[in-house]
């Protein structure tokens, strides 16, 4: 009697492979499949199945983005938040223009605001440090340090006092310890609050501690909000900011204490552009994505239409032919109605010839004002190039 057969174990291939494989037959499209499942052997030592070739030849190959090295997708129970949170995290990266990743804490805070704008309970998904680790996985998401110190986000009264606070605590014990005659043990310096401050990230409030303290995310505090009014700084500023961190801090809570607004986060509008600008003219822009937008943004067809009296951030990634150094140095200008909000003199990124300029600004404005992007540099404005209003804070 025969020995009875093994069964045959099911192998996979990873994204990589996956979309290594479309662009092999993608270009020999009359490849018999026997000469494709020999290629797949010689090249990544697995024998795949016909119907499994078939299903990646015909899947797009966004399918196939995310994590490199993962085999299977998992699917999520719900898919649309996913999207939602996955946009989020985009959109800031993109606004930050030198791509830094957004911290745990951010994100965490961002997804628990559009679980509850999903309808979704706490019980239904739990945001803790492990779908934090797998949500990442998936999507091949950068870690972040939690606290960095730098950048251009709101900040309450409260914790920038308690970080005052805590430096004149570490100079008194220090000032103690100097004074003693005798060597003694150092006292303990006291424990490091977390204190989270993102550029582009606007959702105020939450404990700083709430990722080590508990597994589950509860969702953001409720916090008084800085009223950042009046300040207008673009791109390149928030970079020189950046090299002194208390600078930054002090300069958007100088005479904000007094003054009340309301936080909405996560209410945004994103365009991208339509056709090729060339030298000198504006940028028309399509409706890309947004979250809550309808009651302050419209799209036009120069630009975006402010529908309320609030503060916004304005975030603009234009991408262009490349600048020669000897044409002048201005490369885009964005206007509010008739008033010049900024220019962009630099870009950030250059590869062969194509530029990347990035300009973000906050600002005060008025409803009905329309917002425009002026192109001045040469050559013309490339495709994939995006405009993100996103409101800040509204007066109450």
């Amino acid at each position: 009697m025969a020995p009875p057969k093994k069964p045959k174990l099911r192998t996979f291939l990873t994204n990589a492979q996956k979309l290594q494989l479309k662009r092999f037959w993608n270009a020999r499209p009359e490849l018999p499949l026997p000469a494709v499942v020999d290629w797949v052997r010689e090249h990544f030592g697995v024998s795949v199945g016909r119907a499994t070739l078939y299903r990646i030849y015909k899947a797009p190959a966004e399918a196939f983005a995310g994590n490199a090295q993962q085999k299977k997708r998992r699917r999520v129970k719900f898919p649309a938040l996913e999207r939602d949170i996955l946009a989020f995290y985009e959109e800031n990266r993109r606004g930050q223009g030198d791509g830094a990743a957004l911290s745990d804490d951010a994100l965490l805070r961002a997804a628990a605001e559009l679980r509850a704008q999903h309808g979704i309970s706490g019980t239904q998904l739990k945001l803790s440090n492990g779908w934090l680790h797998r949500f990442k996985e998936r999507h091949a998401l950068r870690a972040a340090p939690q606290a960095t110190g730098e950048g251009n986000a709101q900040m309450t009264i409260e914790n920038y006092q308690a970080i005052t606070d805590r430096a004149g605590m570490y100079a008194e014990c220090t000032a103690a310890q100097d004074s003693r005659t005798k060597p003694g043990r150092k006292p303990r310096a006291p424990q490091r609050r977390r204190d989270v401050i993102e550029l582009g990230v606007d959702i105020a409030g939450g404990d700083d501690n709430v990722i080590g303290g508990s597994n589950e995310y509860p969702g953001p505090a409720e916090a008084a909000g800085v009223n950042i009014a009046g300040t207008t700084s673009s791109f390149q500023d928030q970079l020189m900011d950046r090299r002194n961190a208390s600078v930054a801090i002090e300069r958007r809570l100088g005479v904000a204490a007094n003054v009340s607004a309301v936080i909405r986060p996560l209410t945004y509008l994103s365009a991208i552009s339509m056709d090729s600008v060339a030298e000198v003219g504006f940028v028309k822009w399509r409706f890309n994505s947004g979250m809550a937008h309808t009651e302050y943004f419209a799209m036009d067809s120069d630009g975006v239409s402010i529908l309320s009296n609030a503060n916004y951030q304005l975030n603009v990634e234009l991408r262009h032919s490349a600048v020669v150094a000897e044409l002048p140095p201005v490369i885009f200008k964005v206007w509010a109605g008739v008033e010049l909000l900024g220019l962009c003199e630099c870009s950030v990124r250059s590869e062969g010839n194509r530029a990347l300029s990035v300009l973000q600004l906050e600002c005060t404005l008025a409803a009905q004002t329309l917002i425009r992007v002026e192109y001045h540099g040469p050559g013309v404005v490339l495709s994939g190039s995006r405009l993100v209003m996103r409101l800040l804070n509204e007066f109450t």
